[in-house]
């Protein structure tokens, strides 16, 4: 009853007051502009003490945030809180070098602190990178993940470097910020007793590998021993001996995992390669791209899935318990294998993961519940980039933009994702010399060496800033434009994606190679362009004039009038490509080399000139019609005219 006759006057109250403020329209709209210019201000002034207070906070160094990695090399750890005591822990051995680098970013208060720590062998922070940039709370947050290991892949397979050449290297490499290497050898091991057909005739000897582990140590840095165990093992299974352990005897590329004999071979490969190689941590047992599985009779009936894990789980075991390391294998089969499946396996207690993507977008390949999924199965975790290999197999030098981006991509990608690993180790870069072991060869590794820089870096420092990059590049790789190069000269991937413009300035070891592959390409450029104007786009040396022998010889010799200005360059590049990669390799793979990039075009140019010559011999040339082509009968032309 109250509230009913409350609301009979308080309706006719409030209609009053509500059209006499319409009909003052102007000022009603001063009092919303009134009080909206209030919150305003009330909302400045809040800023304002908040980026005070923030300001203080920097000023005293009374707490940030970051991150590092403990001595282990295992285990990646986010501090919330430290002060500058922590840095002068001397108990645990720890030596600071801190720089202090802070620019503004954009003008909206933005803070970039980097502070490089150097660590003793004693224990420890170890070789900690912290990057911040304030929040909208005036938080610092770390900005960069930074891997803590940094891995490069060498693939030896087929074509090794000589050991002087791999010793020359590994001084750059860890100037650019590489602690480790993965070696790759497939056939250039020297197996022995009954693994010694494997063994190509050019391998290396056992003296050569340990003087190199040797060098490799010397400077501080780990080794990763790689060992393909189910697939591609065609380095193997290409031999006769071996022939009867394939999964589909016409293709030498995976092993029966179903046959006793199939991981006694395996036991003996690791056996002699970890003998060569005392004290490492880890054993890459590879079990990637087993594109044949469940095809023999012994595998026929059995679950793909269950083949794989049952198998790869006895090769760890045995990894395990008499080498006492840890097995590393390759995520590539397992991306969409069954999350129960791959628990109930327990293989993740056995092995530790590396997962291989090569483009800028990660995800495309593993997405967020491959990784959720593998966060729980894996206690540690590899990402593997890429530095040449894998955007073609023919090529002879790598794209330094799109690799650079792929490496990008990683890196903002494992921001996301390595806090779901109990232990995330670090990123292997990749460096594929073939694409398997019975294809031809792709981008040599002093082809690769500036890409691989550029990526090293890139690593080391969390991120990809142009002058910085480029300004430690020029330093290690011995540019001429080192000392003289501005902050601000950037250099231009999207112009000079190969960085041929910029190298030809540097000495680094295998130099002249990478040189080598741009007077190559312009030769077979230009030999190109030459055969396509005067069988193609001219009319009197094309395949017709030369199938029926009929051509004006004037027109003939005009085409020949370029051919052995053309053929000299050619022979040219062949020349300059001997000497460089006689540098660096052994003769077989100059050889290799030479025949599959440039031999080709050495018989294109003969051919013109043969065929030529010989259409210059006719003196008397027939009357029209020319004899028909019968070949094209065998392409149904004759039946088509006759329905015609």
């Amino acid at each position: 009853m109250v509230t009913r006759t409350g609301n009979r006057w308080l309706r006719p109250v409030g209609f009053y007051v509500f059209t006499s403020l319409w009909k003052r329209k102007p000022l009603l709209l001063a009092v919303i502009m009134v009080i909206s210019f209030a919150v305003v201000a009330l909302q400045y002034k809040s800023v304002g003490n908040a980026h005070k207070i923030s300001t203080d906070i920097n000023t005293n160094h009374e707490t940030s945030v970051g991150r590092f990695y403990d001595k282990s090399g295992s285990r990646s750890k986010v501090v919330d809180t430290f002060s500058p005591q922590d840095f002068g822990n001397t108990d645990q051995g720890f030596e600071s070098n801190i720089d202090h680098k802070i620019s503004s970013n954009d003008g909206v208060g933005e803070k970039s602190l980097n502070i490089d720590s150097h660590v003793s062998e004693t224990g420890g922070l170890n070789s900690a990178i912290f990057n911040y940039k304030n929040d909208v709370h005036g938080e610092k947050k770390a900005k960069y993940f930074i891997p803590e290991l940094r891995y490069v892949h060498f693939d030896l397979k087929g074509a090794p470097p000589k050991i002087s050449y791999l010793k020359t290297i590994i001084p750059l490499l860890k100037a650019a910020g590489a602690n480790g290497i993965v070696i790759e050898y497939e056939d250039m091991f020297p197996y022995k007793d009954d693994l010694q057909p494997i063994a190509a005739k050019n391998a290396y000897t056992e003296e050569d590998i340990l003087s190199l582990l040797e060098e490799i140590k010397k400077h501080g840095m780990e080794i990763m021993p790689l060992v393909p165990t189910f697939g591609h093992m065609e380095f193997v299974l290409k031999i006769e001996k071996f022939r009867n352990l394939r999964e589909v005897d016409a293709y030498p590329m995976a092993l029966c995992p179903s046959k006793n004999e199939s991981l006694a071979l395996v036991k003996q490969l690791i056996d002699q390669m970890l003998s060569l190689h005392q004290g490492v941590k880890w054993l890459n047992i590879g079990c990637d791209e087993v594109f044949q599985m469940g095809y023999c009779d012994r595998c026929r009936n059995k679950d793909h899935e269950s083949l794989y894990l049952d198998y790869v789980s006895q090769v760890a075991r045995y990894v395990r318990e008499k080498h006492k390391i840890i097995p590393v294998i390759w995520d590539d089969m397992l991306r969409n294998f069954s999350p129960d499946k791959l628990k109930e396996s327990g293989l993740g207690k056995l092995v530790e993961i590396m997962m291989w993507v090569y483009v800028k977008d990660v995800y495309r390949f593993i997405p967020y519940s491959t990784f959720a999924m593998f966060a729980e199965n894996f206690d540690g975790a590899w990402a593997a980039t890429a530095f040449k290999g894998a955007y073609g197999e023919t090529l002879t030098v790598p794209n330094v933009k799109m690799h650079l981006e792929n490496h990008e991509g990683w890196l903002e990608t494992l921001s996301e994702q390595h806090n779901r690993f109990k232990s995330f180790r670090g990123v292997v870069v990749t460096g594929w010399q073939r694409y398997d072991h019975l294809g031809v060869l792709c981008e040599l590794f002093p082809s690769g060496l500036p890409s691989l820089i550029v990526d090293l870096i890139t690593l080391k420092d969390g991120h990809y800033q142009s002058s910085q990059v480029f300004k430690q590049f020029d330093e290690i790789m011995h540019c001429a434009t080192f000392g003289d190069r501005s902050l601000n000269d950037d250099v231009n991937l999207d112009n000079d994606p190969y960085l041929y413009n910029h190298v030809t300035q540097c000495e680094f070891p295998g130099a002249p190679v990478y040189r080598m592959t741009q007077t190559v390409s312009e030769a077979i450029k230009k030999v190109d362009e030459y055969i396509y104007d005067v069988t193609i786009h001219k009319a009197w040396l094309t395949d017709y004039n030369i199938r029926h022998n009929i051509s004006n010889p004037v027109r003939v010799d005009e085409g020949l009038a370029q051919h052995s200005s053309v053929r000299y360059i050619l022979n040219s590049a062949l020349k300059s490509s001997a000497k460089a990669l006689s540098e660096v390799f052994d003769e077989y793979t100059v050889y290799e080399w030479i025949e599959q990039n440039i031999y080709p075009h050495l018989l294109k140019m003969d051919k013109l000139l043969k065929d030529a010559e010989n259409l210059k011999l006719r003196k008397v040339w027939p009357i029209r019609p020319l004899n028909k082509l019968e070949a094209l009968d065998e392409f149904g032309l004759k039946k088509i005219l006759g329905n015609v």
